[in-house]
């Protein structure tokens, strides 16, 4: 059943998420460093804070004990505002940032898969290899905007996972 209680809590507290995720994408752009590569990982970091808090709070101010589904369900809801908010936040980054941002991890992207060459063609085939090299020259800001949001629901529910357990009754 819809928990307005769950949905507030949920949006309060990814939307805070979303701008400290952000937050840390802007400081790592301005630092020289590509956000989206390898150093973007650290802008994950704040995740796991807000979803203890979330259901902490939770637990603490609508309902004394809570249930490993609810809590799972407020851990949802937060990862799931947080990759929203950061995700429109990176497109509009990506997008007033002008194409050189883009350029910059297209480049970073296309060396990594020239270093790792001879282990994704044993893998994957050289066809596919092939295929997913002129793919990944075709990123478009909508296209790194959804891939931060699945990247950052998916790290979310895996945290939720494990907040749920632990606060469960």
């Amino acid at each position: 059943m819809f928990n307005q209680a769950i949905v507030r809590v949920g949006v309060r507290y990814g939307v805070l998420c979303g701008l400290a995720c952000f937050a840390l994408v802007l400081v790592l752009y301005f630092l020289g460093a590509n956000p989206f590569g390898d150093f973007g990982r650290v802008s994950f970091i704040p995740i796991p804070f807000f979803i203890f808090w979330a259901i902490r709070y939770y637990k603490k101010f609508h309902e004394g004990e809570i249930s490993f589904g609810k809590g799972l369900r407020v851990g949802f809801a937060v990862s799931f505002y947080a990759a929203l908010c950061t995700a429109m936040f990176v497109f509009i980054l990506v997008y007033l940032a002008g194409p050189g941002l883009l350029q910059q991890h297209i480049a970073e992207t296309q060396a990594l898969l020239e270093q790792t060459r001879e282990e994704q063609i044993k893998l994957i085939g050289k066809e596919m290899y092939e295929q997913g090299y002129k793919a990944i020259s075709s990123i478009t800001p909508g296209m790194l905007a959804t891939d931060d949001f699945v990247r950052r629901i998916f790290a979310g529910l895996l945290f939720s996972l494990v907040a749920a357990v632990f606060f469960r009754k």
